[in-house]
């Protein structure tokens, strides 16, 4: 799995739109998987700090449970101009280390508009990345209407 610097050197065009989106609503909706096999789906603010994906994770969220129990999820940013869509998928990690906590939460204080905060007793969890799709619509409001998408995977 790619960190996020990872996946933007590879991608920056999707990795760069993905970031405008990310940074201008600071939310986005994850997906997990539940105990049966069945999708959920939270809103979520994730951040980049150091070069790599992170959200922070209340103890009472179905999803800590979920997340700790495989890790599979996918991030989907909210639309933006052009109905401009973008989304990651991959394996996420919590994070225990008190050096990496910290160098994260060092960075999320610096993301958006420096309101997101961290608590103690939040799990954080990196959000390694597999796979990722961008896409904009063309022609909107016209016959030829149609979607333009790009995807990257990592090697």
């Amino acid at each position: 799995m790619a960190t996020w610097d990872e996946f933007a050197t590879a991608a920056p065009e999707i990795a760069e739109a993905g970031l405008q989106l990310l940074e201008r609503f600071g939310l986005a909706y994850l997906a997990t998987v539940r105990r049966d096999g069945a999708p959920r789906v939270h809103p979520v603010c994730p951040f980049i700090a150091q070069g790599r994906l992170f959200v922070a994770t209340n103890p009472a969220s179905p999803k800590l449970r979920e997340l700790r129990a495989g890790g599979l999820y996918m991030l989907h940013a909210l639309p933006g101009d052009d109905e401009y869509e973008f989304s990651v998928r991959g394996r996420a990690t919590e994070i225990t280390d008190a050096a990496t906590r910290a160098l994260a939460i060092d960075g999320a204080a610096l993301f958006g508009d420096g309101t997101l905060r961290i608590t103690d007793d939040e799990a954080l969890f990196e959000y390694g990345i597999d796979e990722a799709h961008s896409a904009y619509w063309e022609n909107v409001g016209q016959p030829n209407t149609r979607p333009v998408r790009s995807r990257w995977r990592e090697a």
